[in-house]
């Protein structure tokens, strides 16, 4: 019979990387079936280890013989040895190996919770990686140069606009006749800043992924929290930004330039609203602010799949 060995035991999850043990197999639900599996200990001076774990005692299987006296179980270890593996129910484990017995299922309940541990962090980056190159996709775009560059426009050229537009987009749609732009001509709005510093946390968070694993996983509720709070940041933004397409449909353009005719100076400026234009004329002069060439606005498709990811991870 196999006695304990007093040397030091052999902490065999401790050989594995961490790519290693996110692709081995910890448990099984199939023990009898493993292949290069013998029915008596196997013989050499190697010091076996714990392999697969099973528990099947609430199923209508078999019972399995442990290698130890061939007890019948349905709860207990996959021992390996070499190539060859061996099944001990968990008394005879627990009584056979004793002290050695401890150390392998601390061992592996170890592993265990590393795997698991693995494959939450793994589970979460594979969600915020292609967030972060979409967040880095905007940043490089011209929509914010298109967005400011409007701005500016409207508040050179047609600055009475541009001071009565927050105001008017305040008010009931219905009085105005469409819903106008509340935050493209406010005084404070800095879309690029709000963007900068939504990645500038969004990295902060981010940087909480490259800790310990076991430690990455106990705060993944917290993780995924933050991230969720970063993510309506980020639609915030997309909302600000579509200002500009919502600034340019015609009932917009419509109700600002009624707006304008009604209560700026009509003797000396008159407002006109063209397709994807609005004209303000002045005496001989006029000025014509356009839809920005080339603006487009970023896909909401990387944002609506990020949420539910991030939702949908165990916590």
């Amino acid at each position: 019979m196999l006695k304990p060995q007093a040397r030091q035991t052999r902490r065999h999850w401790e050989t594995l990387s961490d790519d290693q043990l996110l692709e081995t197999e910890l448990m099984t639900d199939d023990p009898e079936n493993l292949p290069s599996l013998v029915y008596e200990i196997p013989p050499g001076d190697e010091e076996p280890y714990v392999e697969y774990k099973y528990d099947l005692r609430k199923s209508d299987r078999e019972k399995f013989s442990c290698v130890h006296g061939h007890h019948q179980h349905l709860a207990g270890f996959v021992m390996r040895k070499g190539e060859a593996r061996f099944l001990v129910g968990w008394i005879c484990a627990g009584t056979i190996y004793g002290e050695d017995f401890d150390r392998y299922t601390a061992d592996f309940d170890a592993a265990v919770v590393r795997q698991d541990a693995l494959k939450r962090v793994r589970e979460i980056r594979s969600a915020v990686n292609p967030f972060i190159a979409y967040l880095n996709s905007i940043s490089s775009s011209d929509v914010f140069k298109h967005f400011n560059r409007l701005r500016g426009q409207l508040e050179t050229q047609m600055p009475w606009v541009y001071d009565t537009l927050p105001a008017a987009a305040a008010m009931d749609w219905r009085v105005i006749g469409a819903a106008l732009p509340k935050r493209l001509c406010a005084s404070s709005t800095d879309v690029r800043q709000e963007f900068s510093r939504l990645m500038a946390d969004f990295a902060a968070a981010s940087v909480v992924l490259a800790g310990e694993p076991e430690k990455v996983a106990a705060t993944i509720g917290a993780i995924r929290m933050k991230m969720d709070g970063l993510a309506k940041r980020v639609e915030a933004v997309l909302e600000t930004l579509r200002e500009v397409e919502d600034f340019f449909q015609p009932a917009a353009l419509a109700a600002i330039c009624k707006l304008a005719n009604e209560h700026d100076n009509p003797k000396r400026r008159r407002y006109e609203a063209g397709l994807l234009s609005i004209t303000c004329k002045r005496d001989r002069d006029k000025s014509t602010i356009t839809m920005p060439k080339g603006f487009e606005l970023p896909s909401r498709r990387p944002l609506e799949a990020f949420r539910p990811a991030l939702a949908g991870m165990t916590t």
